[in-house]
């Protein structure tokens, strides 16, 4: 039970705090996601559910760390009978525009036909 209160008291420590050593951080897009190392039997939580949560992969064998909006947040992993396996520092970043291939320079407006006659 100790464990555990530690844990959370790190896992609700500001962005800034250090965290314990071991520590994976992933950084991600808005949207992205990214796997977790999980044995079977294994459940994530995310201290802050607004930042990212944890979703099973589309087999339903692992674990994804999906990024929802910008901040950060402590996602642990934990073996069954709650013991810590893991702690991932996820770090999420708005979404970036992708690029247009132009530059972002706008079509020219049709003036007609070249010559201007009939």
């Amino acid at each position: 039970m100790r464990r555990i209160a530690s844990l959370l008291l790190l896992a609700g420590g500001a962005a800034t705090a250090d965290d314990p050593p071991g520590t994976i951080v992933l950084e991600l897009e808005a949207g992205q996601s990214a796997p977790v190392t999980a044995t079977p039997g294994a459940s994530v939580l995310c201290d802050d559910l607004k930042v990212a949560a944890a979703e099973f992969t589309e087999d339903g064998e692992g674990f994804v760390i999906r990024a929802l909006s910008p901040g950060t947040t402590l996602c642990g992993v934990w073996k069954p009978l709650q013991v810590p396996a893991g702690l991932y520092r996820v770090n999420v970043v708005p979404r970036k525009e992708p690029a247009k291939p132009d530059g972002g320079v706008p079509p020219p407006a049709d003036a007609g036909p070249a010559d201007g006659g009939p």
